[in-house]
Parts: structure tokens; sequence; C-alpha cells
């Protein structure tokens, strides 16, 4: 089965390129521009790996990130988080984020950490 990877960005043009290299990568995506139906695809289990800006409309990267973490039925799933905010690291540990991506990123330091975190023992949703 293909890993399903939630990517959660509200830039068009960088969600875009995201969902792009990961499908080329054998991945299913499933893209948002907030975090409004993030909850639903995370409950219905339909998502392997998150992949998440902070500075989102709404609810913040941040918050959804601690929300993952917390909750019993999805603190596994990893978390990975894509930001340009000079702050990344501390609020990587803050939220309890698994990795984080530095924007702008190179495309095959992403593919190399999605492919990481997809076949990590964390994630034990197959």
């Amino acid at each position: 089965m293909k890993k399903r990877v939630l990517v959660i960005e509200d830039d068009p043009v960088i969600a875009e390129m995201i969902c792009m290299i990961l499908e080329d990568e054998g991945f299913n995506v499933i893209s948002l521009s907030d975090t409004s139906w993030a909850r639903e695809k995370l409950h219905g289990k339909e998502v392997d790996l998150v992949m998440l800006d902070l500075k989102l409309k709404g609810e913040g990267g941040k918050s959804i990130c601690k929300y993952i973490k917390r909750k019993s039925d999805l603190k596994n799933i990893p978390v990975i988080l894509v930001s340009g905010n000079v702050n990344i690291e501390k609020i990587k540990e803050e939220c309890g984020a698994d990795d984080l991506i530095k924007k702008p990123f190179d495309v095959n330091f992403l593919i190399d950490k999605v492919v990481a975190y997809s076949q990590s023992p964390l994630n034990t949703m197959d």
C-alpha cells in the first residue's frame, strides 16, 4: 500500500510543488491549505505522515502538531514541520514534532526525510 502524506500548507505554489514531488516518488498525497479538515483526515486513519507549515490561517501549525502528539490514536504519526520561521528548531521541541525542513528547501533533502519517516517504526498505521 502506498504511504499517505498529509500536506498542510497555505501557500498554493509550495503546496503544489511538495505534492508533485511526493506523488512522483510514489506517495498518495492529501493537500490542505488550513487545518479545518486535518482532524477528520487524521482520525479517519487516512494519514501516515504529516508535513506541516507553521503559519496557517485559523489554527496554526504548532497547535495542530501539539494536538496530534497528545492524542493516543495519533501520536505515532510522524510530523515534519516545513517552515521558514527562524525559530523552527525551538517550535519543533515545543510542539513535539518529529523533524523539520527549513524553507527554502532542497528537493532531495525533502524526499529523503519523507522516505525515512514513511519507513519509520514510529509509524504503525500499515
